[in-house]
């Protein structure tokens, strides 16, 4: 079931970005490419291709079996448009795995998995950018704080609503078929919505993690509350009440370097960084 809502049944699947080697009938490999989405996000942008992810079992590596299948991804992707190739997913062009690969989403190549750099690398394939895994541990009851904090909760409160304003295609797309929620920070006095985020349920992880886990996706905070502190309160209340509410053992949260200030806001809030991960790009073709 999570396979058929996080890749099969997505509207813009496509069989021929699935490709997989064989060995005597035996699976021994796959790759799996698509599309980024639109600047507006009302459907895909074929001329940003991504490869989401490439597997080959332990045993056959060092055969050139990575290097075909990356080959044919690529050939598969140039055909159907693609300009720029990337390698590892990022915001807008993540167009699988939501919620079943990547915890929080799918980021980039971890930097723990040392075999790929090199493989990347050999093929053509440089770092375009730095992704930071952060997390934080709800078991315990301390949340930051400090005067600003105190006073930004008494002007704020927290609201929750289905899905984000306006609802686009690529919306529909990740979180159509699963449970979300979108926690938005109000100011009290003129119900001025200064800054939101995405919640989804991590429980496919469950198992591996021992933890009741969450997702926070797509954090904004509006341009002239930036640097306040608002998007460090958006994210201590919005954990407070998960927290109490739901039993929430762990959040996670994914932090491209290039947002030095969305990640102050994040690490205001309590979350440490516990991996990096790498977004490759090959130069454009021709």
């Amino acid at each position: 079931m999570a396979f058929e809502v996080a890749i099969f049944a997505l509207p813009y699947f496509d069989p021929k970005g699935l490709i997989i080697a064989e060995e005597q009938g035996n699976v021994v490999g796959f790759v799996h490419a698509g599309f980024g989405f639109r600047e507006d996000l009302s459907g895909l942008d074929y001329s940003s291709g991504v490869i989401c992810v490439v597997v080959v079992h332990p045993g056959c590596r060092r055969q050139g079996i990575g290097t075909e299948l990356v080959r044919r991804a690529e050939q598969y992707l140039r055909d159907k448009g693609a300009m720029h190739i990337q390698f590892g997913q990022s915001r807008h062009r993540d167009p699988f795995y939501l919620g079943i690969h990547g915890g929080a989403r799918p980021s980039g190549i971890l930097e723990s998995d040392g075999n790929m750099a090199p493989f990347l690398q050999h093929l053509g394939y440089q770092v375009s950018g730095n992704v930071k895994v952060m997390q934080r541990d709800l078991t315990t009851n301390r949340d930051p704080t400090n005067f600003r904090l105190i006073g930004l909760r008494r002007q704020t409160e927290i609201q929750i609503a289905e899905h984000s304003v306006p609802v686009t295609y690529a919306w529909f797309c990740r979180y159509g078929n699963i449970d979300s929620m979108r926690f938005r920070l109000t100011l009290r006095k003129t119900g001025q919505a200064v800054a939101a985020v995405t919640v989804i349920g991590l429980d496919h992880y469950m198992r591996s993690w021992n933890e009741r886990g969450i997702g926070l996706l797509d954090m904004q905070v509006a341009e002239q509350y930036r640097g306040q502190g608002y998007g460090t309160t958006l994210l201590i209340e919005s954990l407070r009440r998960l927290r109490s509410e739901m039993n929430i053992t762990l959040a996670e949260i994914h932090v491209p370097d290039d947002q030095p200030m969305a990640g102050k806001a994040i690490q205001n809030a309590g979350f440490i960084t516990v991996e990096t991960a790498h977004v490759y790009e090959r130069a454009p073709a021709g």
